[in-house]
């Protein structure tokens, strides 16, 4: 496939959903309908899902209207090499995106595991090191800095037509504010176009810093919005700052200040805990007796929910799944892991996603899930998230349920259609067309989806109500012809018999042979746990 049929197949969602969520089938009837032309004029809304973030934090990402997803994959893709060729100029950065056809996801920039090597190489014979971000970096992009950042301000200001072949990159502001009804303060998190959009930005910021510094001698690392200065003198270093600073305001941003410091000795390259961890469970499971395997490994355990608690970093209980998932036979102690699992699940929502695919996971391999006592831990967790209106782990707990053919409380799933976003409320729909919640539930979401239309930010729903002929679907107006489209087409967004990544090329006769829960890499948003996992 190509680049534009790429950004629609697969780097359109955000990443690290539900594997049921699918827009291969969209991205193909989108490409059709358009024929190569741009389709954004009418005002959209993306539907937005709130996902957690590493260190018991959230962050809001964007499922964007198949009209903003097809004009700014097709902007891409026209403009791909001169793109490339302008992160070439900045030489600071290690999250240029990069396509990569075999990859899951249509761009991939450095993982953050690679970053650590950089930085440790590029920054160690500074004394020096300062570091920051940008506050609220996607969010806080100003639509019209985009085409500033590649052509210029004083030449973007002069030609601000979005059809302009001089300032072409006036055709992303256009599609993105068209993407977010008008809204010029910034770009939607999730689609890989954003990625593009955003790494433009912080290119240019890179170029006029290189260019303005008046420090002789530094080095700067870059990671997205992250970013190291290595000096020599403290001066040097505050001197630099307030110079960056100065770069990323003329972009109508500003740094994070919480999150700028100056280091010397103090500074670290990257964390020892997961050293540490991986040797806790290397010990349990190198134990000469199961009696000492099985206290061992509570006892790393422990050892990782105490880091956990301290740290205030739940990403220490993902690494801590993720290092059992890559170990060998290292699921056969289930019996002392599984308690584990469930800890983790109803205290931290982060680890729902590795806890649902591990789940799964055991089920089609082995057949021993406990699914009596994960039903009422499911819906507890389903319960308290949907009072939150947390969509991630909502997804992922209906996802679970559906996969293990768990019940949901019929109470839980009217709450999750109250509070919860578009995404939350397509994944708990499609669990009621599959049985395992009470088909009535369509008569409370019908509530929710009366009054709109297809161009707001509940057109997921309304595609896949049409689509799947749900109750009452001749009464759900669509109102926008490219989705009207996709109806006709009879598209769907959700594939409730998707299952876990690590399944996917396998027959079912296969399933006993494969080893590991959990994909190689899950997500590339922030400095999350993922990266930090060595290559086993």
């Amino acid at each position: 496939m190509g680049l534009k049929q790429d950004l629609l197949g697969k780097g359109y969602l955000p990443e690290n959903m539900p594997p049921a969520f699918t827009t291969k089938a969209a991205a193909a009837a989108i490409d059709a309908f358009s024929i190569g032309v741009y389709l954004s004029q009418a005002r959209v809304r993306p539907a937005v899902y709130s996902a957690s973030k590493r260190g018991m934090t959230r962050r809001q990402f964007s499922f964007v209207h198949p009209q903003t997803a097809h004009d700014n994959a097709l902007f891409i893709s026209s403009h791909w090499d001169k793109i490339e060729k302008f992160f070439d100029s900045s030489g600071f950065s290690e999250s240029a995106p990069r396509w990569n056809e075999d990859s899951d996801r249509a761009l991939e920039i450095s993982p953050h595991s690679h970053v650590e090597v950089t930085k440790a190489k590029k920054l160690s014979a500074y004394r020096f090191i300062a570091t920051t971000d940008i506050s609220r970096f996607y969010h806080s992009i100003y639509t019209h800095s985009i085409p500033w950042a590649f052509h210029g301000k004083k030449s973007s200001k002069a030609d601000n037509s979005e059809s302009s072949k001089a300032v072409f990159f006036n055709r992303a502001d256009f599609t993105t504010r068209r993407g977010q009804d008008g809204q010029t303060i910034g770009i939607p998190v999730g689609p890989d176009t954003s990625r593009v959009l955003a790494e433009v930005v912080s290119t240019a910021i890179d170029v006029d810093f290189a260019s303005n510094c008046t420090v002789k001698d530094f080095e700067v690392v870059r990671h997205v919005d992250d970013v190291w200065i290595g000096t020599n003198t403290h001066a040097d270093a505050e001197r630099a700052l307030s110079e960056y600073r100065g770069a990323i305001r003329q972009y109508e941003l500003d740094i994070n200040e919480s999150k700028t410091k100056i280091f010397s000795s103090d500074f670290r390259f990257s964390d020892d805990w997961p050293t540490e961890i991986a040797s806790k469970f290397d010990t349990a499971i190198s134990s000469r007796s199961s009696n000492l395997v099985e206290e061992r490994l509570r006892a790393a355990f422990e050892h990782a929910f105490a880091l956990a608690v301290h740290r205030s970093d739940d990403a220490i209980l993902k690494y801590a799944i993720r290092y059992i998932d890559r170990g060998v036979s290292r699921w056969a102690h289930w019996s002392t892991v599984e308690p584990f699992l469930k800890r983790a699940v109803v205290h931290y929502g982060h680890s729902i996603d590795y806890v649902a695919r591990v789940l799964i996971w055991r089920q089609l391999v082995q057949g021993d899930v406990d699914t009596n006592s994960w039903s009422n831990i499911l819906n507890s967790v389903l319960q308290r998230h949907a009072e939150l209106g947390n969509d991630s782990e909502v997804c992922w707990a209906t996802y679970a349920c559906l996969r293990l053919n768990i019940k949901i409380d019929e109470n839980i799933a009217k709450l999750i259609v109250q509070r919860c976003g578009p995404m939350s409320l397509l994944a708990i729909l499609n669990s009621a067309e599959s049985g395992i919640v009470p088909t009535s539930l369509f008569n409370s979401a019908k509530n929710v989806v009366t009054g709109e239309n297809a161009r707001g930010a509940m057109w997921p729903i309304l595609l896949e109500w049409k689509s799947r002929k749900w109750p009452n679907h001749g009464d759900v107006e669509i109102g926008d012809e490219l989705i009207g489209h996709l109806v006709e087409k009879e598209v769907t967004i959700f594939d409730p018999d998707q299952l876990t990544v690590v399944f996917s090329e396998n027959s079912d006769s296969e399933y006993s042979s494969i080893g590991h829960a959990i994909e190689k890499r899950t997500s590339m948003y922030d400095e999350d746990e993922e990266d930090e996992f060595p290559d086993f």
